[in-house]
């Protein structure tokens, strides 16, 4: 994997930064492509957060390259969207839990957060409940990719006015 970081352009970073609703795309242990949908979080990365069981996590463990499509929400007036390809890192649990995040792995440890840079304190075994991401993401049920950008840009044209 080559060390050069590429630029998300403006018009991309700022669509990205306003849209969840993400079409991940992956690959099959055969090479086939496979499509997933779920929510992303962008702040300068694109960041991912799924079950560590799941088949996206494996099949990103495999094989780290990745295509997200990330659009509007499917009854906006104009669509709009945006892709994003790269390559995936499955975030360390120390980096998740630093004091200081990026703004998108902010929103991705802690989505009930809104982006807060406060440290998630998951409660105890005992008292978990329904939207403990960070708890998740502590005990090992859930993990954080963080997708580095080979190329990004807007969908233009894709659909009839």
């Amino acid at each position: 994997m080559s060390d050069e970081v590429h630029s998300v352009p403006e018009d991309a970073a700022g669509f990205l930064e306003s849209s969840r609703r993400t079409f991940m795309i992956t690959l099959r242990r055969d090479g086939s492509p496979t499509a997933h949908p779920m929510a992303s979080w962008f702040g300068p990365s694109l960041y991912l957060n799924t079950y560590a069981a799941s088949a996206k996590a494996k099949n990103l463990e495999r094989d780290d390259r990745i295509c997200c499509v990330v659009t509007n929400p499917s009854d906006a007036e104009r669509f709009e969207g945006a892709v994003f390809r790269g390559r995936a890192r499955l975030v360390p649990q120390d980096e998740v839990f630093a004091d200081e995040v990026p703004p998108g792995l902010a929103w991705a440890r802690n989505p009930r957060s809104q982006g807060s840079q406060e440290k998630p304190e998951p409660p105890p075994e005992n008292l978990r409940k329904i939207g403990d991401t960070a708890g998740r993401v502590q005990r090992g049920l859930r993990v954080i990719f963080e997708i580095s950008p080979d190329e990004v840009g807007m969908l233009q044209n894709v659909r009839e006015e």
